[in-house]
């Protein structure tokens, strides 16, 4: 409901300010065209290619891994499976193109898990213990619960000792097609980036009638419900849910990632993505081409200050959600990201005349 209330004040301000004539029109294409292409080759393709690395070194850590399950090995493992979540969380924000394309964001990161149908799938595969079903054609057309970062961290959980015992090989082996298939999924999404005939290159034709943008200002929209959504899901979902209402309510199981302790990591990981996006992305350049200099440093500093905040808590989120001491400064980072939320979907959509509203290609 916040969110909607949101898209229709900036709409109905942006109604207000009368039609464009050609000159502002073709103004507002100049800047869409800017933050499109600046947000593409300065912010996306870097991001995701940092995220293939990761993908790579994991795959390579995993068969390391279950060719000599030493302690060494497997801390290996581990740094690499943390490795790409943080660079899955400095990119995730950008829900459209590859990504979707074959589930594939959900099948890196299937959450929020409410009927816990990662931990049902993952028994039901580890019990089974069928070897074909690893093969990797079988297993992308297995449950999207058991192909991701979830369910890896759920099978490291258990440290080096977890994969002893007589079902400690197949564990191994799922382990390792996990790590496969988060690289395969990360190089798929580079590869239908590439500027030549991917993705990138339907960014750069918006509005001529060739690809799937018929208006320039659509790829605007799709960057501008990037930093929102993302901002979003921290303070509603990532904070507001394990929250809960009242200290008695909180619930820290409902925190992202809480069994490897990396939530608070991944919230700053994500606070800096959409920073970036912000910055690297063109919108701050947008701005201050605007004459809207008080709005921009209003938003740099709103990132700025949730990150600070973030990291001043110390230790897990997993704790904190618990802690009657770190309520209020959880309340806080909520209180802000709210409105930095409304900084980027109100002021700056107005100042830029880009309305955030929902598109011909959400499906929503």
């Amino acid at each position: 409901m916040q969110r909607i209330l949101i898209l229709m004040v900036s709409i109905l301000a942006i109604s207000a300010a009368g039609p464009a004539g050609p000159a502002r029109a073709a103004d507002a294409d100049d800047t869409s065209r800017a933050i499109a292409k600046a947000s593409v080759y300065d912010h996306i393709i870097p991001r995701y290619d940092r995220l293939a690395a990761a993908g790579a070194g994991l795959e390579t850590a995993a068969t390391a891994y279950c060719q000599d399950r030493t302690q060494q090995n497997f801390t290996a493992l581990d740094t690499a499976f943390r490795d790409y979540w943080m660079a899955w969380a400095g990119i995730r924000h950008v829900q459209f193109g590859p990504v979707q394309f074959l589930d594939r964001g959900f099948r890196i990161q299937f959450w929020p898990d409410t009927r816990n149908k990662i931990g049902k799938q993952l028994c039901r595969v580890l019990a089974a213990e069928d070897s074909a079903a690893l093969e990797q054609t079988i297993f992308t057309r297995t449950s999207i619960a058991v192909q991701g970062l979830p369910a890896l961290e759920r099978l490291l959980a258990g440290g080096n000792a977890g994969y002893d015992g007589p079902k400690g090989a197949f564990k191994c082996a799922l382990t390792e097609t996990i790590a496969s298939n988060l690289a395969i999924i990360a190089r798929g999404i580079v590869d239908n980036w590439n500027p030549t005939d991917g993705y990138a290159h339907a960014v750069a034709v918006a509005g001529t009638g060739e690809g799937p943008y018929s208006e320039t200002y659509e790829v605007t929209v799709e960057l501008l419900q990037s930093l929102l959504g993302e901002l979003e899901a921290s303070r509603d979902v990532r904070l507001g849910r394990p929250l809960g209402s009242a200290l008695d309510k909180a619930r820290p199981k409902l925190a992202e990632a809480w069994r490897s302790g990396l939530s608070s990591d991944i919230l700053v990981a994500s606070l800096k993505g959409t920073e970036d996006l912000y910055l690297s992305g063109g919108f701050d350049r947008a701005l201050r081409d605007a004459g809207e200099n008080a709005l921009a440093d209003r938003i740099t500093a709103g990132f700025q200050h949730a990150v600070t905040q973030t990291r001043a808590l110390e230790g897990s989120l997993y704790e904190a959600f618990a802690a009657p001491e770190k309520r209020e400064a959880l309340q806080a980072i909520r209180a802000g990201l709210n409105v930095l939320a409304g900084l980027i979907g109100t002021d700056l959509a107005v100042a830029l005349d880009i309305s955030p509203g929902f598109n011909s290609r959400d499906g929503d």
